[in-house]
């Protein structure tokens, strides 16, 4: 997950709204930024939006801090469409302030639309001084809905709280008028059942025993590993133990059970690290005196409370996973009958979901923190060579990055850190010495400060499945040397020429160098240490890990928890299926090993799409693009099961490059760009395809219009024709594409003509185009 950032010239951050939910679904915190002033004359809050003014004024008081909103002070209250509701609603529970159980208090929800703006307003009112955060944000969890902007006020004299948000549909559109009356009837359910709980740390720790019970229990599917009954549920053959036993076995109930636990546990410490901010705003305001030390505690709150939401939000996703889990179950009980393709799973949300966003394009299903928001465009910022440069590489880059923003890029991944003994950083020594042929620490430093400045993510290339020893013991190369001086104890048992006397290994060996047992918690703690070293003292963002099949999938879990990354992927690297030399048809049982690594993880990990790369080089090579389609009429690759944790690519250092092991066409490159840059799934691009200015060009001109049209991880996709000449698709209805040299217009297809309006070509290139039209 990823905090909304203050920007450089900003002085201060503070706290004033807790989880959101982002683009596609995913929890997101709200950080509002004050300006703060070289003399404080006035505690009196800034109210810039004509809506908040209008809600508002004459209501905050002089001794509650508020921010200015996104909406510009120019904008005319006349334009504004208001519809209210006031309703009394019973209590569930006495209040923090010991109001008895059934009291009668006042809520007030508020929606408006204006004209000229590109939200919908939602105020909610209480007047007790309830916190309604937690309650609301899951309304709009629940539906997908997007978050762009929040303010949370409350009048210490009288308790009445107010809570204001910005809010679109996932495709970027305002709340229709029509499902008004529906999210109002939801909000105010939902708040007629909160309360707001005064020991938030008591429950949280209540919630960590029961988590803890849980996964202690013998024969439970969450001891055994979070994701065990997902990655069973979604392969398309039928699992060696039947749903129905596993149903009998109770391990769905016990993934739900569990994910519950976990996520009230991370809403509980959210909820302490929120109200800790609150109470230093309020001495902010009553003690000039003390402002320094405040506005310092008030800095390490708002850390902490990013770290709270990212915990949080995985938890989610974990649940998410687990609901999946069990749709897939009743659905497979209920349709069985019927293809998979045909099966849609239906629920109260669901209906809701449907009705709500009926006018947008877009799924309502959450990226999770993966991927981060699910606009996520990466560039891979280096190649097999990149340590050669002669000013050093962090250098280079650093002379780029307008380059890089201004071209569309979100995030950018950045070869290992550490001192290795191969020059690319694959073979890593001394972990937290990160003078490298790249460059020197500070370099690093320097380029990471610079990328936040530009708000471009930072993912590091973490290697923790093998490390090399600094010197011998009974001439094995078994003692480590630097800050984490570990000997052969750590060392997996499998490969006897390096001495090691640890557990075996919990996945695949990795020949060239000791493979670390992650078995140990001394290990795992230590390799968490550095990682929260590189988070908070260098300044990563995120986290590519690499060779992913040497350990457990629950020990990634485990390090992405304790570093509450932004973005976090792996690299799990099989081969594909093939017969007599040439690539199956079928590679559903290649793309489930992915989506099974990524369900180990809880959902916390996305994973290349190695299948999607083999399906589409293979289509591309030798005119064969009916391998596009699997055979439900999805895509293909891991894309097609799980999108939200696939991260497309074209190549990498190891694919291509000077290594070139597994290398795409290089004739047919655009077509490649041109299918993930419009497709779901989180798209790459290679460092060297960015150096080749032709296909620089393309790459440009895709990923304007993949974030033109809003396109994004969880996009609608239908796809069209897959035949020998051609593969066509349209996705979210708002862009159409085809790759191959057969020819083809979506003006002429029964699925994609218009009789109003027609497909304009948006870009074009070497057998590939792609149609755009006005959705306005």
């Amino acid at each position: 997950m990823s905090a909304v950032t203050p920007k450089a010239s900003m002085k201060r951050a503070q706290v004033l709204a807790g989880p959101r939910a982002a683009a596609g679904g995913s929890v997101r915190s709200l950080v509002k930024v004050i300006r703060r002033p070289a003399t404080v004359q006035s505690t009196r809050p800034c109210l810039g939006s004509p809506s908040i003014n209008q809600y508002a004024q004459g209501w905050v008081p002089s001794n509650t801090i508020a921010v200015s909103s996104r909406l510009s002070q120019k904008q005319k209250v006349g334009s504004w469409q208001i519809h209210s509701t006031t309703q009394e609603v019973e209590s569930a529970s006495g209040d923090s302030d010991g109001d008895p159980v059934g009291s009668n208090q006042s809520v007030e929800v508020t929606l408006a639309t204006m004209e000229e703006e590109e939200g919908t307003t939602i105020i909610v009112e209480v007047d007790t001084g309830r916190d309604l955060l937690a309650n609301i944000t899951t309304v709009f969890h629940t539906l997908g809905i997007v978050v762009l902007d929040g303010t949370v006020t409350r009048d210490r004299e009288t308790g009445r709280s107010k809570q204001i948000f910005t809010v679109t549909e996932p495709s970027g559109d305002p709340i229709p008028e029509s499902e008004f009356k529906k999210l109002k009837g939801l909000l105010l359910a939902a708040c007629a059942s909160s309360q707001d709980s005064g020991q938030p740390a008591i429950y949280g720790v209540v919630a960590a025993q029961e988590a803890k019970r849980l996964r202690s229990t013998p024969g439970s599917v969450m001891a055994q590993g979070q994701g065990a009954l997902q990655g069973e549920l979604l392969q398309d053959q039928k699992p060696s133990s039947s749903l129905e036993e596993a149903a009998a076995r109770g391990e769905a109930a016990a993934a739900l059970e569990l994910a519950a636990a976990e996520m009230a546990q991370a809403a509980a410490a959210l909820v302490q690290v929120e109200r800790v901010a609150s109470e230093l705003a309020t001495k902010l305001t009553a003690d000039s005196e003390a402002e320094e030390e405040v506005w310092k505690q008030l800095e390490q709150q708002e850390r902490q409370r990013v770290e709270a939401s990212a915990v949080l939000e995985r938890r989610m996703a974990a649940m998410e996973a687990a609901l999946a889990s069990r749709r897939q179950f009743k659905r497979q009980q209920k349709i069985k009958a019927e293809k998979a393709s045909e099966e849609v799973p239906t629920s109260p949300e669901a209906d809701i979901m449907k009705q709500l966003m009926a006018q947008g394009g877009a799924t309502a299903v959450g990226t999770g923190p993966a991927c981060g928001q699910g606009y996520e465009i990466f560039l891979q910022a280096f190649n097999w060579e990149s340590w050669r440069s002669q000013v050093g590489w962090y250098n280079e880059l650093a002379t780029r990055l307008d380059e890089f923003k201004d071209a569309g890029y979100t995030a950018m991944w950045l070869p290992p850190p550490s001192t290795s003994v191969s020059e690319q950083g694959y073979l890593p020594t001394d972990l937290y010495n990160l003078n490298s042929k790249y460059g020197s620490e500070e370099d690093l430093k320097n380029l990471l400060r610079r990328m936040r400045e530009r708000e471009l993510k930072s993912v590091a290339d973490i290697v923790i499945n093998h490390r090399c020893a600094s010197s011998q013991k009974d001439g094995k190369w078994n003692q480590f040397g630097g800050r984490l001086a570990w000997n052969e104890s750590v060392i997996t048992c499998n490969n006897p020429q390096w001495g090691g006397s640890g557990a075996r290994s919990t996945g695949d060996e990795y020949e060239a160098a000791p493979n670390i047992d992650h078995t140990q918690e001394m290990v795992r703690k230590n390799l968490q240490s550095w990682m929260q070293w590189l988070r908070q003292h260098i300044g990563y963002d995120g986290w590519r890990f690499d060779f992913v099949k040497g350990y457990s999938g629950h020990f990634t879990r485990e390090y992405i928890d304790a570093t509450v990354p932004t973005l976090a992927f792996g690299e799990y690297w099989d081969a594909c299926g093939y017969s007599d030399g040439v690539l199956d048809y079928n590679q559903n049982a290649h793309r489930q090993r992915t989506v099974d690594w990524c369900d180990s993880t809880g959902g916390t990990s996305g994973a290349f799409d190695f299948t999607t790369k083999g399906i589409l080089q293979e289509a591309v090579a030798k005119g064969e693009y009916w391998r596009l389609v699997d055979a439900q009429g999805k895509p293909s690759g891991v894309l097609g099961i799980w999108p939200s944790r696939a991260v497309t690519f074209i190549d990498n250092h190891d694919t291509g490059s000077t290594l070139n092991h597994w290398p795409f066409p290089s004739d047919g490159l655009q077509q490649g760009y041109a299918y993930i840059l419009t497709h779901p799934g989180t798209p790459a691009i290679f460092w060297d395809h960015w150096e080749d200015q032709t296909l620089r060009e393309v790459i440009t001109d895709l990923i304007k219009l993949r974030k033109k049209r809003k396109l994004h991880a969880r996009s609608r996709l239908k796809i069209l024709v897959a035949r020998a000449e051609f593969y066509s698709a349209v996705i979210d209805d708002k862009v159409v594409m085809k790759i191959g040299p057969g020819d083809w217009s979506p003006n002429q297809h029964p699925e994609t003509m218009m009789e109003d309006s027609r497909w304009e070509i948006a870009c074009s290139g070497d057998n590939f185009a792609v149609w755009d039209r006005d959705t306005q």
